[in-house]
């Protein structure tokens, strides 16, 4: 296994490094743990190219031959070409977004309390959210935990005089509607979820322009100082540049068995695949969907290797879906059962914690959830930078 990280992200629960309930560490599981009574060990390295004629991987330090591939490298932010976005907008993907999401709110209510103009307070408590997909729906929901439940409890002069949240979250998402992968039912519980829990939803609107204090939208301006991006993704360029098929944003078109067309000896599995089951099905792009592309691609190549049949074409099932909301609400789908409210936010915690591959994770996740209960949020700023350092002075003799 070839990873330029030691350790694998647990990605459902950022939110909860983001609405200050865990710390980055407890959300990353190291690598190295999976090793324990397994035959593969970890390369930490960076993929540099794949050349498939030669059937090498190119290395940030010299290259590794294979007989079989797996590409799982999954995916980029793919910011578009919008005046102002790439210099004003915040990412939100890895354990260091959301240290740094915590660290920008408290940024930003700071900068509302020091504030002497109304309007320039009101818009550093703005915060607009771009993509009404998952991480969009998600992000929002979390931004509202964190500023609701959490840091705004130490600002209670900030709280307007006519009653209400101090701040003001903005969901701005092209599509028609949100959630547009998910059943039409499970769209309007999560919209009306999110507006009785005072988030703005803005459906069928596109950004188009961000400017330091304002965000431009097809139906109109936004004072507001903070804009996260939560629409679009892409693959690595690595991928991008493979002499294969690409589909559109460049993923790599693969086969009924997730293998490149002109290398069966290649599957690509999660975000980096163009993939439709036997029935044709389309493969979403989340994790749930990278792991059951992975799976399957594992058993293909054993099979492949033991000289037995083959796995047979793929098939995706998914197995549900589920999204946190804020403080008590989420939304849980298993089949045709769709459950809302504190029943669904207590099964979406049940079910992480039984999912991440660590005892000592899960141990360490209740514990802060726990403590987060009982004394709030973590509204400690944790700055990812060197320590200051003044040289010394020669004192007069």
């Amino acid at each position: 296994m070839i990873d330029r990280d030691n350790s694998t992200l647990f990605d459902p629960l950022l939110w909860m490094v983001a609405d200050g309930r865990a710390e980055a560490v407890d959300v990353e599981v190291p690598i190295r743990d999976f090793q324990r009574g397994r035959r593969f060990h970890l390369l930490h390295a960076e993929v540099r190219g794949i050349d498939l004629e030669h059937r090498e991987v190119q290395l940030d330090e010299g290259s590794r031959p294979y007989d079989y591939l797996v590409i799982a490298l999954g995916s980029v932010t793919e910011l578009p070409s919008l005046p102002g976005l790439a210099e004003n907008v915040r990412p939100f993907r890895t354990p260091v977004d959301a240290v740094e999401l915590r660290d920008h709110l408290i940024d930003a209510v700071e900068a509302a309390h020091r504030a002497t103009d109304e309007t320039e307070r009101r818009a550093w408590l703005t915060f607009v959210v771009a993509g009404g997909g998952d991480t969009g729906v998600e992000l929002a929901g979390a931004l509202n935990s964190y500023l609701g439940a959490g840091l705004l409890r130490e600002y209670p002069w900030l709280a307007p005089a006519s009653g209400g949240p101090a701040y003001r979250i903005v969901l701005v998402g092209r599509a028609p509607r949100l959630l547009p992968m998910a059943d039409a039912a499970e769209a309007e519980a999560t919209h009306h979820a999110l507006e009785r829990a005072g988030i703005e939803i803005q459906t069928g609107t596109a950004v188009q322009e961000v400017r330091p204090d304002a965000v431009v939208t097809s139906r109109g301006t936004i004072p507001a100082r903070t804009i996260f991006w939560a629409a679009g993704i892409a693959p690595p360029s690595v991928l991008r540049d493979l002499p294969v098929k690409h589909a559109k944003g460049g993923t790599l078109v693969v086969d009924d068995r997730l293998r490149l067309p002109d290398h069966p000896e290649v599957h690509v599995v999660g975000d980096s695949a163009w993939a439709f089951d036997a029935t044709g099905r389309a493969v979403p792009p989340t994790a749930q969907a990278a792991e059951i592309t992975g799976a399957y691609a594992g058993r293909d190549i054993a099979a492949q290797v033991a000289g037995g049949p083959s796995a047979g074409p793929f098939r995706f099932a998914p197995l549900g879906h589920l999204a946190l909301l804020g403080p008590g609400m989420a939304i849980v789908r298993i089949g045709p059962i769709l459950l809302t409210g504190r029943i669904a936010w207590l099964g979406w915690h049940a079910y992480y914690i039984y999912r991440i591959p660590s005892w000592k994770r899960r141990i360490a996740l209740l514990g802060t959830w726990g403590l987060s209960a009982v004394f709030g949020r973590e509204v400690a700023q944790v700055r990812a930078r060197r320590s200051d350092v003044e040289r010394s002075r020669k004192v007069p003799s």
